[in-house]
């Protein structure tokens, strides 16, 4: 063989061998067809056992042909309470009085396939008409010729939180609040008799309340004010409708300043601020410019002069 046909046969076979190298690899086959075939459906779902809040259920088992299934228990037809077999039974509590519920349950498994839905069972849970127990007791901690200060004990609901609202000679003074088992009440007469009652009441609308207590404030003995709180300002952090307060408090000849009472007035309208504080939030009186002052208020009712004046614009 001459020297060119060597050198010719050396490149037909390099080449073939690039060929064969960038041959494409060849495709694995296709996986196996997944379970196309879903459990049974559960039958006979049944009710078997009912308290005011809760409900348990029952229902004849499905089969699969896979180990990988579970059991869906839907309320109303929607959602999904899971239930791993070999288990067919489920409890559901909390569940709100007066209302009607249903369930029915269906299997389904790891590939996706869904059984038929069981048959329906409903339930309708009974009403609530609890009150919350005990029912409040109310004592006096406080009294001053205008304030009168009260507390009361907790009650307890079975369902609900509690809501308080004191009453005072039938008026709600701090209503429906939850938490809220102090007052101090503001704006009272001198040597006048007023009656407190305190109310709880859950939820649903059931309530007790406490027994009525007659509390009869003292005549007035102190004539002097305190004298004028200084140096009002506005607080770094606020901004509209917020506005917060600062001031150096007042002192009084028989009140400790613990007992010194902060009306704001802005554009002059009252808010009662603070109560042996010397800062409060409050609250914007329309747009535009809010002229603020404070006055200062003893137990008694006396008054001092007002505060410097200063603006907030809203």
């Amino acid at each position: 063989m001459s020297a060119r046909s060597s050198v010719l046969a050396a490149s037909v076979l390099a080449l073939a061998l690039v060929f064969i190298a960038a041959a494409p690899a060849k495709r694995p086959p296709p996986p196996p067809p997944g379970d196309p075939s879903a459990p049974t459906t559960p039958t006979d779902l049944r009710i078997t056992a009912t308290t005011p809040t809760s409900i348990s259920l029952a229902w004849n088992a499905s089969t699969d042909n896979s180990t990988n299934w579970w059991y869906c228990v839907q309320r109303s037809f929607s959602g999904c309470f899971r239930v791993n077999p070999p288990q067919t039974t489920f409890t559901l509590g909390r569940l709100a009085p007066n209302q009607t519920h249903s369930f029915s349950v269906y299997a389904i498994d790891a590939a996706g396939n869904r059984s038929g839905n069981s048959n329906v069972v409903t339930y309708t849970t009974p009403p609530d008409t609890t009150p919350p127990s005990p029912p409040p007791t109310l004592s006096v901690t406080a009294v001053y010729p205008t304030r009168i200060s009260v507390e009361w004990t907790a009650s307890v609901d079975n369902l609900t939180q509690v809501y308080y609202t004191l009453l005072v000679d039938g008026g709600p003074y701090g209503a429906e609040q939850i938490g809220y088992r102090a007052a101090t009440v503001l704006d009272l007469s001198p040597a006048t008799t007023y009656e407190f009652r305190a109310t709880a009441r859950d939820g649903y609308g059931n309530s007790t309340q406490s027994d009525t207590l007659s509390v009869t404030t003292p005549p007035v003995t102190d004539t002097v004010p305190p004298t004028v709180p200084t140096n009002l300002r506005l607080s770094s952090e606020s901004a509209a409708p917020e506005i917060w307060l600062d001031w150096d408090q007042s002192t009084d000849d028989t009140d400790p300043q613990s007992q010194i009472l902060y009306d704001v007035y802005i554009n002059g309208q009252l808010d009662h601020a603070a109560i042996g504080y010397g800062e409060t939030v409050t609250y914007c009186v329309g747009e535009g410019p809010n002229a603020i002052v404070i006055r200062a208020v003893d137990t008694s009712g006396n008054e001092s002069g007002p505060s410097n004046e200063i603006i907030f614009n809203c």
